[in-house]
C-alpha cells in the first residue's frame, strides 16, 4: 500500500503540469531561465567559443515542452519562453562556463577572441528538454568539444533527470534551468581536462 501511494504521487504532480498545459488554462505567462551561482571553479586559461545549441525541432516553439505519457509531449499555448529558448541556453551556459572558468574567455563562436589562448569549441544538440509525466524535468542530448583546427577532441551523451519541488510551470523552468547547469559544469571540467591533457 505504501509503495503504491509513492508511486502515484509523481504521478499526479505530472497530472498537475499536464493540467496546466491543457487549453482550459486562460492564464499567460512568459519565463526566462534563472542562473545561479556556482560553486566550483577550474583554474585553466582558454578561449572557449560556443556554438549555438541545435535542438529537436518540437522545442523549437515558444511553449514549455511537457511530456504527458510514453509517447505524447505537448508545447504549452499559455507558458511560454520569454525569448527563444536556443538563445537563452547558450547565454546560461555562457555565463556558467565564465563563472566556473574564471580565467578563460567565453565567447560566442565567431567572435574575436585572445590568440594567446589555447581555444576550445564546444558544440550542443539538445533531444529533450521538457518536463515529464512523473514529475522530473529532463534534459538530453550530446556534446562535442573541438580544438582551434576543429578536430574533435571528445564527444559524449548526457542526460540530466531533475526532480520538481513542487507542481506548476515555475517549478519545472527552476528544475530545468538547474539540469542546465549540471551539463555546463560537467563541460567545464572537460574543458579544464582537455588543457591538462594536451600538455
Amino acid at each position: 500500500m505504501f509503495t503504491h501511494t509513492l508511486r502515484v504521487i509523481p504521478l499526479m504532480l505530472g497530472l498537475a503540469l499536464a493540467g496546466c498545459a491543457g487549453s482550459g488554462d486562460s492564464t499567460s505567462a512568459s519565463y526566462l531561465l534563472p542562473e545561479t551561482t556556482a560553486v566550483q571553479q577550474h583554474d585553466a586559461r582558454l578561449l572557449v567559443m560556443v556554438a549555438p545549441v541545435s535542438m529537436a525541432a518540437f522545442l523549437e516553439g515558444d511553449g514549455i515542452v511537457m511530456q504527458l505519457n510514453e509517447l505524447e509531449v505537448h508545447q504549452a499555448r499559455n507558458h511560454l519562453w520569454a525569448e527563444p529558448l536556443s538563445g537563452q541556453l547558450r547565454e546560461l551556459l555562457m555565463d556558467r562556463l565564465s563563472d566556473t572558468l574564471p580565467n578563460s574567455q567565453v565567447i560566442f563562436r565567431g567572435q574575436p577572441g585572445l590568440a594567446n589562448l589555447p581555444a576550445r569549441e564546444i558544440r550542443l544538440q539538445l533531444d529533450r528538454f521538457q518536463g515529464r509525466y512523473d514529475g522530473m524535468a529532463l534534459i538530453r542530448g550530446r556534446w562535442q568539444l573541438l580544438n582551434k583546427q576543429g578536430r574533435l577532441l571528445r564527444q559524449q551523451g548526457f542526460e540530466v533527470a531533475a526532480p520538481l519541488q513542487e507542481d506548476g510551470y515555475p517549478a519545472l523552468v527552476r528544475a530545468l534551468a538547474s539540469g542546465w547547469e549540471q551539463v555546463a559544469d560537467t563541460l567545464a571540467a572537460e574543458l579544464a581536462a582537455s588543457i591538462t591533457s594536451s600538455k
